[in-house]
């Protein structure tokens, strides 16, 4: 977080994944997309850094400082999911089918654990469109330009 404040302050030009993607999901926040991002270490962000959400130290309180940004802006929803693939995928296919509007990622924790979600991705995420007009805001993702990595 102190990084992040230098690169600000010295206007520097060069910023890490997390910084970057923070910066994403902050314009689209203040613009009024409501953002929910899921997986299994979505909160802290394995390989990115993310910082999501920042736990006290000496008591259980969080704080998401993407939820800090103005009084007008849309909600951030980090959310660790449970280690089953299968079920967080399925839920958040389901969750943005009803919420076209809000930007949904679900992020696989390595590559060969999106094989735990193969089936609602065969049976409902890539056909549900041609078969039954369903429309999806849900964007699936592989730990930042880690592809690959475990399989």
């Amino acid at each position: 977080m102190a990084k992040r404040a230098e690169i600000v302050e010295a206007n520097e030009k060069k910023i890490d994944w997390g910084f970057a993607e923070a910066l994403s999901f902050g314009s689209l926040l203040k613009s009024g997309v409501t953002v929910r991002l899921t997986g299994q270490d979505a909160e802290r962000g394995t390989f990115s850094h993310r910082h999501a959400i920042l736990h006290g130290t000496q008591t259980d309180q969080e704080f998401i400082p993407l939820n800090n940004l103005s009084d007008d802006q849309a909600p951030f929803y980090p959310y660790n999911s449970l280690l089953s693939e299968f079920a967080c995928l399925g839920f958040e296919f389901g969750y943005s089918a009803a919420n076209l509007d809000a930007l949904v990622i679900w992020e696989a924790q390595f590559g060969d654990f999106v094989n735990g979600a193969q089936v609602p991705i065969d049976q409902f995420i890539s056909a549900s469109e041609a078969k039954w007009g369903q429309k999806s805001s849900l964007v699936m993702t592989l730990p930042h330009g880690y592809e690959g990595q475990g399989t």
